[in-house]
């Protein structure tokens, strides 16, 4: 479990100078292989059990299954959501996840002006049935305003962890209980963005050294930044490094989903992320980490 100073120390070293290691990244450009009529919020998941990536828009209100394969991507938009039983509101946020360890993804989400909610998958791998259950997160105040939930595991024992954006902060909800039986526990806040109020986040291992790293987007001057991890896959510590993005065009509309995913199955995360301007996929063709000791920054360029 971290410390309360472990995290305080995080929360400065995401406003530090660029990172001093890392390995090369490179990014190619492939936006003709994603949706393009859904401009908002992405989450990327498997929600129908078939081995490939699914995506679901629009704060869940739109979802395209992949007719394709793992490797080569087809959409098909949903005729029907499958979210049903999952209430509408304003701004609605979600991510899913094993949280009970029965092979299915469950959801969390998020409303403006509410807290965060918790819907068990009470179905199947195939076909998803949403159950809330009130009692998941009852207790802790976690945003006091619109925000974006996001799971991931943060401290690499086999749990899932939460993040949530809230305002202009990234806060960070460790989970203290087993990857069945969640138990919550605030860390507090990782980062303040001053240069936005609606931050939304993405982690995937970007460099290859086996440790995950952050992206944030969202308006403003913020737009699109994205954190090295220099510390361990047990113990997080993220550096700014714009150099990690080098190639990437960033609309001048602001970004207002993101998300790191695997689209064409070559092991390494992909950056999608949503703009007013089009929906944007960069291929991320990184494969061979460079020894930290053998350059002074990471030398991402553009192919």
């Amino acid at each position: 479990m971290k410390t309360a100073m472990t995290v305080q120390a995080m929360s400065l070293v995401l406003l530090a100078a660029t990172a001093a290691h890392g390995t090369e990244v490179y990014w190619t450009p492939a936006h003709e292989l994603l949706p393009q009529d859904a401009r908002t919020s992405v989450v990327a998941c498997d929600l129908d059990g078939d081995g490939d990536l699914d995506l679901s828009m629009s704060g869940l209100f739109s979802h395209y299954w992949n007719v394709g394969t793992p490797f080569v991507p087809e959409w098909e938009l949903a005729s029907e959501s499958p979210y049903q039983g999952v209430p509408e509101c304003l701004s609605r946020s979600g991510t899913l996840g094993d949280l009970d360890q029965d092979g299915d993804l469950d959801l969390v989400i998020t409303c403006l002006y509410e807290e965060v909610f918790f819907y068990r998958n009470t179905g199947t791998p195939q076909v998803p049935s949403w159950q809330y259950e009130p009692s998941m997160f009852e207790g802790l105040e976690i945003c006091p305003g619109g925000a974006e939930p996001y799971l991931k595991d943060m401290d690499a024992d086999d749990d899932l962890d939460l993040l949530v954006t809230s305002s202009s902060t990234l806060r960070y909800m460790e989970n203290v209980g087993t990857p069945s039986e969640p138990l919550w526990e605030d860390a507090g806040t990782i980062a303040v963005f001053d240069d936005t109020n609606d931050p939304v986040i993405a982690l995937g291992d970007i460099d290859g050294d086996g440790d995950y790293d952050l992206v944030v987007g969202g308006g403003g001057a913020l737009r699109l930044r994205c954190f090295e991890n220099t510390g361990t896959p047990e113990a997080f510590e993220f550096l700014e490094n714009p150099e990690m993005l080098i190639g990437v065009d960033v609309p001048p509309t602001g970004i207002p989903g993101i998300e790191l995913l695997d689209i064409d199955g070559n092991g390494a995360p992909d950056l999608m992320f949503a703009s007013e301007a089009g929906n944007r996929l960069y291929l991320n063709e990184s494969t061979t980490p460079v020894r930290s000791t053998s350059w002074g920054a990471i030398k991402a360029r553009f192919r």
